[in-house]
């Protein structure tokens, strides 16, 4: 008897990792969806409807982009952490909504990154720090002078409280020791347009802004990478301009629902690595302002975010930053 129950529980136990770690080994086998929790035409969806044309192709079966909107976001991304973690709902999201919302709304359904299982980061995009020339500011060096000559009088433009380009300047004042006044804007297109107008000096704006710079209007200052982009070779980084150790690059990730299998996540990372050397597909992006980050397993990944959870963090509460 003894014996018998001995044997039984091997069984078991047996039977349970093996449908832990391949509960479907067709996967995929019927269509798979990602999860845009914004609308569409925004960098998060452009670059899913990207990597899920790609995914289609080289897995055989069908990717879509479904935008789930509401509650700036939250609503598609809850709906991903409660959907079964077969594989077959995915979410693509930017670092903001993972890494930076958790620390600013304590009222969310979710507890960010951590309620997920990480399969890659898909795609980086390095700002870039602009200012209006009508300011007369020619350098970083020059920025935080005349900041520090006349501390409360600059001011500079954001996509919104909490968003990386804010927490971008809060970083500088941190660093640079000095005091300019925040102007908040309902997104990007509009925090652009007050920066062309001159009602804003200065602030940190995605790789596209580099095409209203030939107006003569605007200047490029510097890049939030630690190292020169491939995006924008010519252009020094903070780290260069007298700010060191700066590195801000908000990133675009893929995620399941956590508990997926692994084998499912490995294989989904294992795709997208694949598309570094898919030729289209880095020109693509490379032409909306993207950059491919390097290989890394999902194991990396989440290492990653968890340096990044971190540092947000800190920086959110060094600056007392709070969203009513």
């Amino acid at each position: 008897m003894k014996l018998f129950f001995q044997t039984l529980t091997f069984a078991l136990t047996l039977g349970l990792s093996f449908q832990a770690s391949s509960q479907d080994p067709s996967y995929p086998n019927r269509l798979v969806r990602i999860v845009v929790p914004n609308g569409a035409g925004g960098p998060t969806d452009l670059i899913a409807r990207i990597m899920a044309q790609k995914l289609s192709e080289s897995m055989g079966q069908t990717f879509i982009v479904e935008n789930r909107l509401g509650a700036g976001g939250v609503v598609g991304t809850e709906s991903v952490s409660r959907a079964a973690a077969d594989g077959y709902t995915l979410l693509f999201s930017a670092s903001g909504a993972m890494v930076i919302t958790p620390h600013l709304n304590k009222k969310l359904p979710y507890n960010g990154y951590q309620d997920f299982s990480p399969i890659a980061n898909g795609a980086s995009s390095p700002m870039l720090l602009v200012v209006s020339t009508q300011s007369g500011i020619q350098s970083v060096n020059d920025l935080i002078q005349q900041a520090k000559q006349k501390p409360g009088q600059l001011n500079y433009a954001s996509a919104g409280i909490g968003t990386p380009p804010h927490l971008s300047v809060e970083i500088l004042k941190s660093s640079a020791g000095i005091d300019v006044v925040h102007i908040p804007y309902k997104d990007v297109p509009q925090a652009d347009a007050a920066l062309l107008s001159g009602e804003v000096n200065f602030h940190f704006s995605q790789p596209k802004i580099a095409t209203l710079v030939r107006t003569g209007k605007l200047k490029i200052l510097a890049i939030t990478t630690p190292k020169r982009s491939s995006l924008f070779p010519d252009v020094p980084t903070l780290s260069e301009s007298g700010v060191p150790g700066f590195d801000v690059v908000p990133w675009y990730g893929l995620f399941a629902p956590l508990k997926t299998p692994d084998d499912i996540v490995q294989r989904l990372n294992a795709e997208l690595q694949k598309l570094q050397n898919n030729k289209d597909y880095v020109e693509r992006m490379m032409a909306l302002g993207f950059e491919i980050p390097a290989t890394h397993s999902p194991a990396d990944f989440a290492q990653f975010l968890a340096r990044e959870n971190a540092n947000w963090k800190k920086v959110i509460a060094q600056a007392a930053i709070k969203v009513d």
